[in-house]
C-alpha cells in the first residue's frame, strides 16, 4: 500500500488536472436533492394512491347500484333494523314486550277479585285523585266512591239525602254541608236502600254510582256510633271472601261471621289500612269492603276482631 503522504501526489496524477468549479459542484448537490427526495417519496404517495382508487371505485358501484335496482341477476335484500336496546346496568337479554290490552278489549265483568291477592285490597275502593280520593262528605261522615259496580239500578235507592252543596277538589277545606269532589254540585244524594250509614249513591258523569262508609282526614265513627253502624245488618249478608283464608258462600255460614264481627270487634282508631281485603257480599247485589291487617279490619275506622279471624278460618275449613 502507498504511504498516505504520496496521496495529494497519486490524486493529482489520476485526474488530470480536473478542477471542481463551482459548476460542477452546484450539479452535483442538485443530483444529488432529486435522489434523496426520489426515495422519500415513493413511500407516501403509492398507498395514498392505492386508497383513493378503492374509494372512487366504491362510489362509482355504489352509484350504479341505485341508477340501475341492484346488480343484474341478484336480488335486492330486505333490510331491517337489528339493533336492540337495553337498560343500562341490566344484564339480562331483551325480551319480546307481549301486546298490551286497552280496557275497551276487556269484556264485561271478566275482571274479578279472588282470595289470597293482596292486590285485592285496592280493587274495590276507587283510587286517589290528587290528594283526597273520590268522595261525599255529609254531616262529619265520609263516603267514597267503589268502582264497582259502575252502574246501579234506581230500584236500589232509598231515601233522597239531599244535594251536594259544594263542589270542592279539596273536600276537606269544605265550608260544610254536603261537599263532594267527584259529583256535581246540585246532583241528589240518595241512600241505598237499607244501607242507611254504609251507602251512598249519587250521579257520577251520568251513572249512579256507589259510596261506602270511610274514615277522611283524622275522622271516622261519629259520638257513639259502633262498627254496626257504618256497615250492613248481617242479615243481608250472602256471601264473605277473606283475603289469605278463602270464600264462604253459604248464606247461613256468612250471617253468623257478620254477626261475630259487629258483635265483637274492639275500635282502634280512625286508621284506614290493610294489604288484605274482605269483601262482604250483599243479597241486592251489591259488594262491601273492608282492608285487613292483623286480625284487624278497617273501612270506617280500625277495628279489631281476632274472633271473626279464628271463626272465619273453621267455616273454610268446614266446607
Amino acid at each position: 500500500m502507498k504511504r498516505l503522504e504520496q496521496l495529494p501526489e497519486v490524486a493529482a496524477r489520476q485526474l488530470g488536472g480536473l478542477e471542481a468549479t463551482p459548476k460542477i459542484l452546484a450539479k452535483a448537490k442538485l443530483q444529488a436533492a432529486e435522489q434523496l427526495a426520489s426515495r422519500k417519496g415513493a413511500p407516501v404517495w403509492r398507498p395514498a394512491l392505492a386508497v383513493c382508487c378503492a374509494l372512487v371505485l366504491c362510489v362509482g358501484a355504489a352509484l350504479w347500484t341505485l341508477d340501475t335496482g341492484g346488480a343484474p341477476g341478484v336480488t335486492p335484500v330486505p333490510t331491517q333494523n337489528v339493533m336492540d336496546s337495553h337498560s343500562a346496568g341490566d344484564g339480562t337479554e331483551p325480551t319480546a314486550q307481549p301486546q298490551t290490552r286497552t280496557l275497551g278489549d276487556v269484556p264485561a265483568g271478566s275482571i274479578s277479585m279472588s282470595a289470597g291477592s293482596a292486590s285485592s285490597a285496592r280493587t274495590l275502593f276507587a283510587e286517589s285523585k290528587g290528594a283526597s280520593f273520590p268522595l261525599i262528605t255529609m254531616n262529619g261522615a265520609t263516603y267514597r266512591l267503589l268502582q264497582s259496580p259502575s252502574g246501579i239500578s234506581r230500584s236500589l235507592l232509598g231515601t233522597e239525602l239531599g244535594q251536594v252543596s259544594e263542589f270542592n277538589v279539596e273536600p276537606a277545606l269544605g265550608s260544610g254541608g254536603m261537599v263532594s269532589n267527584i259529583v256535581a254540585r246540585g246532583e241528589t244524594v240518595y241512600a241505598i236502600s237499607g244501607m242507611s250509614g254504609a251507602l251512598l249513591a249519587a250521579n257520577v258523569e251520568g251513572s249512579l254510582r256507589v259510596f261506602q262508609r270511610v274514615s277522611y282526614a283524622g275522622t271516622a265513627i261519629i259520638g257513639s256510633e259502633t262498627l254496626a253502624d257504618t256497615l250492613c245488618d248481617p242479615a243481608d249478608v250472602e256471601w264473605m271472601e277473606l283475603s289469605g283464608y278463602g270464600r264462604v258462600a253459604n248464606v247461613e255460614t256468612a250471617q253468623s261471621l257478620m254477626q261475630t264481627l259487629v258483635d265483637y270487634a274492639d275500635y282502634q282508631g280512625t286508621g284506614m289500612n290493610g294489604t288484605g281485603s274482605l269483601l262482604i257480599g250483599l243479597k241486592n247485589g251489591l259488594t262491601m269492603q273492608l282492608l285487613v291487617a292483623d286480625e284487624c279490619v278497617s273501612a270506617c275506622g280500625t277495628w279489631s276482631c281476632p274472633d271473626f279471624f279464628e271463626a272465619f278460618l273453621v267455616a273454610v275449613k268446614g266446607q
